[in-house]
């Protein structure tokens, strides 16, 4: 799945046979002007919408050849993370004069390459790009055609790219360590089959912390195809006999909730029957009964910061030294992972 770079007018020159300066004078309607044949100007035409030439119109005209337009792809624009993260990047680059033009990936590859064309041909100076599965060679490409680019929640270990980040082994771990404190020794992970980078660290955290409290023997990760899982988890939950378990751990906000959802349709009380940890909060979360303890990532940070590393590139003069940005989280501690006495 390779990127799709931006056809220029020196391609259509090139395809055409003519100079460059014919092609730019054709597609801004001044073939008259110049007194160019009709026969060249259809071929001309012909050949850019053949090759899908979109002209840069928010960087015409401006001598910096800069449009200050960000682009942005977020993974999934209804989950509340997304929107949050959504809303702090384009507060923040508001803030240094940049406009943000973004889009949702709904987690599928086909759609992010087709988002980032788009943004490439909207003329935009630079991407933040929330990853989905199987768009490592998208992002690889990326990379080699030097676009000014910053990875945020998630990331690529073999591509060297800038990236915002949680800890999330971190994270899971002191989720993990917090129900064991509890006396909860029997607990479940509930995470999607992914090989994403960000997921496979929390169920890695959640599996040291088990491991480090003698209880390796006792990991029981429950994997939901990430495309299905509203629709097997109930299914999932009743094959595994989740109420075996005493705690049951959410690995993001959307399956917390649906979580939630098919709890309450079999019946189970929370925290007398499991305790529930969940990610991400949300209103939800607080109007549940009783509340719900979840990993509170420092979104906003994660936002700005995105866009500071982002926005820095692009205006300094010398190229950006590539770091991981890794941020921590906190704990939010409600009834329903608190043991009854």
């Amino acid at each position: 799945m390779a990127f799709k770079k931006k056809v220029s007018l020196k391609d259509i020159a090139q395809a055409v046979g003519v100079s460059s300066a014919l092609v730019s004078m054709v597609l801004n309607g001044k073939a008259k002007q110049y007194g160019i044949g009709e026969e060249a100007t259809r071929k001309v035409l012909a050949k850019a919408k053949e090759l899908n030439y979109q002209p840069n119109i928010m960087a015409r005209g401006l001598r910096s050849g800069r449009s200050r337009l960000l682009g942005l792809v977020v993974a999934d624009i209804s989950n509340p993370f997304f929107a949050t993260l959504a809303r702090e990047i384009e507060r923040a680059a508001s803030e240094r004069g940049y406009t943000v033009i973004y889009g949702s990936s709904d987690e599928k590859p086909e759609h992010l390459s087709k988002l980032m064309n788009t943004l490439a041909n909207q003329g935009v100076d630079g991407i933040i790009v929330v990853p989905c599965e199987n768009s490592e060679e998208l992002i690889a490409d990326l990379y080699l055609q030097k676009y000014a680019m910053v990875l945020v929640d998630r990331y690529f270990p073999k591509i060297n790219t800038l990236s915002v980040s949680l800890d999330n082994a971190e994270a899971c771990k002191n989720v993990t360590r917090h129900l064991l404190s509890q006396s909860y020794k029997k607990i479940g992970f509930v995470s999607y089959e992914s090989e994403l980078l960000h997921m496979t660290e929390r169920v890695r955290g959640y599996c040291e912390a088990m491991q480090e409290a003698g209880l390796k023997n006792s990991i029981n990760v429950l994997k939901l195809p990430q495309d299905k899982y509203q629709e097997t988890m109930l299914q999932v939950f009743e094959q595994h006999q989740i109420k075996n378990l005493e705690a049951l751990i959410f690995s993001n906000n959307s399956l917390t909730i649906q979580g939630l959802y098919v709890l309450k349709q079999l019946k189970v009380r929370i925290p007398e029957d499991l305790a529930v940890f969940g990610f991400d909060g949300g209103d939800v979360f607080d109007l549940y009964c009783p509340a719900i303890s979840y990993v509170r990532q420092p979104v906003e940070e994660m936002g700005r910061k995105a866009v500071t590393v982002l926005i820095d590139q692009l205006e300094s003069e010398k190229p950006e030294e590539i770091k991981r940005y890794v941020l921590k989280s906190d704990l939010v501690i409600a009834e329903s992972s608190l043991k009854k006495k």
